[in-house]
């Protein structure tokens, strides 16, 4: 294969990419999204290389991998770094946590009644939508501010 149609089929390859990654294959839904000209989105679709800045737009507002869409190599979507930095709890962590709140909770239940001792039942989420509240409903009053 010559060099010239190789590099029609990476402009090819390179616009279904791009395409996949805006979601639409209309210019001015692209030019939406990437914040560009509706002739800037044409250019883009024609197989043009888009600048940095609207790489980066597009590395913000879509999960997938920049280098994917530039070479279709690699993995589709981008890792999301920003979900590692907000996992600081490990399992001890949160088992600790949870500990601590049922005995807090079990010690301000405990005030309400003495003659039947304070009971936590955890559910799982499944168990949660299952459940159902016979009697009044309870509310809370909420401070204004």
């Amino acid at each position: 294969m010559s060099s010239k149609n190789s590099t029609k089929v990476e402009k090819l390859e390179f616009v279904e990419r791009l395409i996949e990654v805006c979601g639409t294959s209309q210019p001015a839904e692209i030019a939406r999204l990437l914040n560009v000209s509706y002739q800037a989105a044409k250019n883009y679709l024609q197989g043009r290389m888009p600048d940095t800045h609207v790489l980066l737009t597009i590395s913000e507002r879509t999960p997938y991998s920049l280098h994917w869409l530039l070479t279709g190599r690699g993995g589709k979507f981008a890792e999301n770094t920003e979900k590692k930095d907000e996992e600081v709890f490990s399992d001890e962590m949160r088992a600790f946590v949870r500990r601590e709140f049922f005995s807090v909770l079990n010690e301000v239940s405990s005030g309400q009644t003495d003659t039947v001792p304070p009971k936590i039942v955890v559910l799982s989420p499944e168990k949660i939508k299952e459940e159902k509240v016979m009697g009044e409903p309870v509310t809370f009053p909420v401070e204004q501010q």
